[in-house]
């Protein structure tokens, strides 16, 4: 199975639950267009009713792109699917190199405050856990996605080890608890109010024990 969409488009979650191809300069407007419609059809059933409602001749009705245009661009609903995944996974990028450690666990705790405070991605976290389960091929692409998501949390530990606030020994996936988790809680619960306050208590919280 490929899945990587091909060089000339790039799709990817821009926020507030948008799904977009990205076109180089090169590509058809009307390409992107449909990609754009399909993705967003694909999205939307995923949504409402769950991974099984996800076939072709579903998204053929709800984005009215003719199958054979689908089929140009996936070879199978599997694929479609792993394009649908990707372009909905929140883009984590790193927090700026000239910030002191305490500086980037705010800006990165914050931006995942913001992503989770999204209204349109509450709707997608659901369907996409159920999405991994429900389809054996995601597996890896999930795998990848919480890598890459990890890899930025560990350059910010790196940070607070350099400046001697974080011991060597730290458990990686323990700090992600410590931080994310309570965020997670929020999103899932709806019980609190996902606002920088709420990610500055955590935060400090975090601080206050991560140099035992």
């Amino acid at each position: 199975m490929t899945t990587q969409p091909p060089s000339s488009y790039d799709v990817r979650h821009t926020g507030a639950g948008t799904v977009s191809a990205v076109p180089e300069p090169s590509l058809d407007p009307r390409v992107t267009r449909s990609r754009e419609s399909v993705l967003g059809a694909a999205r939307e059933l995923l949504v409402e009713s769950g991974p099984a409602a996800v076939t072709v001749d579903a998204v053929v009705a709800r984005s009215g792109v003719a199958k054979s245009t689908i089929y140009r661009h996936w070879e199978s609903r599997d694929e479609l699917l792993v394009d649908v995944m990707k372009c909905s996974a929140p883009n984590l990028p790193p927090p700026p190199d000239d910030l002191d450690f305490e500086a980037a666990v705010r800006t990165l705790v914050g931006q995942v405050g913001t992503m989770f405070a999204d209204p349109e991605w509450a709707r997608m976290v659901p369907a996409l856990m159920m999405l991994k389960h429900h389809e054996a091929g995601l597996a890896h692409l999930e795998e990848k996605l919480h890598q890459e998501q990890l890899d930025v949390l560990r350059a910010v530990m790196e940070r607070g080890v350099a400046e001697g606030r974080v011991n060597e020994g730290y458990v990686l996936d323990e700090v992600a608890a410590h931080l994310i988790g309570p965020l997670f809680f929020a999103l899932i619960t709806d019980e609190i109010t996902l606002d920088q306050a709420f990610c500055d208590r955590v935060v400090d919280r975090f601080l206050a024990g991560c140099h035992l």
